[in-house]
C-alpha cells in the first residue's frame, strides 16, 4: 500500500466518523465545522499562549480597554439584535421566496429571540439575584474584595434592609454584590471559579446569528460571484455597496461573527484559566437546545 492510499484510508475513517456524529447530532456538515470551530479556537488559542514569550502574548488586545472589545464584545447583545433587525427587515422587504406567511415568520422570530435573550439576561445579568455566571463565583467561594465602605454601602441598601447595612461600617469585601458592580467600584473579583462571560457571550451570540441566517444562506458561490460583480461595478461607478448588503444581508452577519470568532481567539490566549474558559464555552453551546431540540 502506497503513502497516498494510507492517506486517503485515514481521511475516509475520518470522514466517516464525521458523518456518525452529525447523524446522531442531527446536524449538517457545515453546522458540524461551524460548532467544532469555537474548540478548535480554544486549542488554537492555548497553543499560542503556551508557546509564545510574554511581548509576544501581551500587547493591544491583552488591553480589556481595546476598541474591539468595549465596542463590538461587551455591547455583543446590542450589535445581534441591530444585525438581525436590519437582516429580517431586508428579507421582508424583498418578499424572500422562502418567508411564505411573514406573520408566522415573525411571531416565530420573535420567540426565538426573546428565548435567546433570556438566557443571556439569565446567565450575565440577573438570575433573581446575581447572575448565573456569578452565582457559580460566589459559590465556589469567590468575592468581591479591596472596596471601600463608603462606595459599597449605596448598593447594599436595595438589597439589605438597613438595620444590616448600619453594622456595615467597616466591610472591605463582599459576597451579595455582582461582578458589574464589583468592576464599578473598583473592587477585585477573586478566589472562587469564575466562567467567562465573554466566552459564553461570543459564543451564544455567534451561534445563534449562524442558526437564524442559515435557512437564508445563498451560498460562498454566489457571495463570491456577487463580490466580482461589486468590484467590477463599484470600477466602473455604477455600484455601491449598500446596493450589494441589501442584496446580500448575510454578509454583515458573516463579518459580525468573524470579529467575534477573532475576539474569541483573543480571549483564549490572554484571559481566564482553561476551565473557566470552558465552562463559559459550555453555557455559550446551550442555545443550541433552541435548535436542534425541534429535530429528535
Amino acid at each position: 500500500m502506497t503513502n497516498d492510499d494510507t492517506y486517503k484510508n485515514h481521511l475516509n475513517m475520518v470522514n466517516q466518523q464525521i458523518q456518525s456524529i452529525t447523524r446522531k447530532l442531527r446536524v449538517t456538515s457545515g453546522e458540524f465545522w461551524f460548532l467544532g470551530s469555537f474548540l478548535i479556537n480554544f486549542i488554537v488559542g492555548k497553543t499560542i499562549h503556551l508557546t509564545s514569550t510574554d511581548e509576544e502574548v501581551y500587547n493591544y488586545y491583552n488591553d480589556k480597554n481595546n476598541i474591539f472589545n468595549q465596542l463590538f464584545v461587551k455591547k455583543g447583545w446590542f450589535w445581534t439584535t441591530i444585525l438581525l433587525v436590519a437582516f429580517y427587515g431586508i428579507l421582508l422587504s424583498k418578499n424572500h421566496p422562502k418567508i411564505q406567511n411573514k406573520f408566522q415568520f415573525i411571531q416565530k422570530s420573535v420567540l426565538k429571540y426573546i428565548i435567546a435573550t433570556g438566557w443571556w439576561i439569565l446567565f450575565t445579568q440577573w438570575c433573581f439575584g446575581l447572575p448565573i455566571m456569578d452565582k457559580i463565583f460566589i459559590y465556589t467561594g469567590g468575592k468581591c474584595t479591596n472596596i471601600h465602605p463608603s462606595k459599597v454601602k449605596p448598593h447594599l441598601v436595595s438589597l439589605l434592609s438597613k438595620s444590616v447595612t448600619d453594622e456595615l461600617q467597616d466591610i472591605y469585601e463582599s459576597k451579595i454584590i455582582s461582578s458589574s458592580v464589583c468592576r464599578s467600584l473598583r473592587g477585585h473579583w477573586v478566589g472562587g471559579h469564575d466562567p467567562s462571560g465573554h466566552v459564553f457571550l461570543l459564543i451564544h451570540s455567534s451561534v445563534y446569528l449562524f442558526f437564524e441566517i442559515s435557512q437564508f444562506w445563498p451560498g460562498w458561490s454566489v457571495l463570491i460571484s456577487d463580490i466580482k460583480k461589486l468590484s467590477h461595478d463599484i470600477k466602473f461607478g455604477r455600484f455601491t455597496l449598500h446596493h450589494y448588503i441589501l442584496k446580500n444581508p448575510s454578509i454583515l452577519v458573516i463579518w459580525l461573527i468573524g470579529l467575534w470568532w477573532f475576539m474569541l481567539l483573543m480571549t483564549n490566549i490572554y484571559f481566564h484559566s482553561i476551565l473557566e474558559k470552558l465552562v463559559g464555552l459550555l453555557f455559550g453551546y446551550a442555545i443550541l437546545g433552541l435548535y436542534l431540540v425541534p429535530r429528535f
